[in-house]
């Protein structure tokens, strides 16, 4: 892997990631559009047309957007992170529902299959970056802090609480959560 760039400023504002704030768009629009041709294949009408055409436009938009400030965000993150292997899967899976969304706007004729395949990649891409955050702490600024702290209490000898606190976690998820 490539060192992570190091830019003057970094895609977060007000302690929000530019990608996080973006990617909602796509994720919810790209079902829509989806969800539009069907319509409009059950019924054809110039409405459903234009809301078809609108729809898928709209997606490839978001998409294009919350791509660009993904893959920054990406070239900005450390190798050594464990988040890294798991954000290029997801980065290369939701470019893949990019590009099915742009083969939706360009061929029409064949826009429920490209907006399907592009759902799909919605979905595992959507769910691989809730790990990335949820269980791995990507711009979640309460884990890096914590990175932070637990690379100074191995240092000093201590490395045993994070252990602990992390051994508490997952006991709770085998226990009490839908995980385990």
């Amino acid at each position: 892997m490539p060192a992570p760039i190091d830019l003057p400023r970094h895609p977060v504002f007000f302690g929000h990631p530019l990608h996080a704030i973006l990617s909602d768009l796509p994720a919810a629009l790209i079902p829509v559009a989806l969800v539009s041709e069907t319509a409009r294949m059950l019924r054809p009408s110039s409405r459903t047309r234009f809301l078809s055409d609108a729809a898928s436009i709209a997606a490839l938009t978001a998409g294009l957007a919350a791509a660009a400030a993904g893959w920054l965000d990406w070239l900005t993150m450390p190798t050594e992170h464990p988040a890294q292997k798991p954000a290029t899967l997801h980065g290369l899976i939701n470019s893949g529902a990019v590009l099915s969304t742009f083969g939706a706007v360009m061929k029409p004729s064949r826009r429920i299959a490209w907006l399907g395949l592009a759902t799909a990649c919605v979905a595992v891409g959507g769910w691989i970056g809730g790990d990335l955050v949820f269980r791995l702490g990507w711009r979640v600024r309460p884990a890096e802090e914590a990175e932070l702290v637990e690379t100074k209490l191995r240092e000093a000898g201590l490395g045993v609480y994070f252990d602990t606190a992390r051994a508490e976690v997952d006991e709770f998820e085998r226990s009490r959560t839908f995980t385990g």
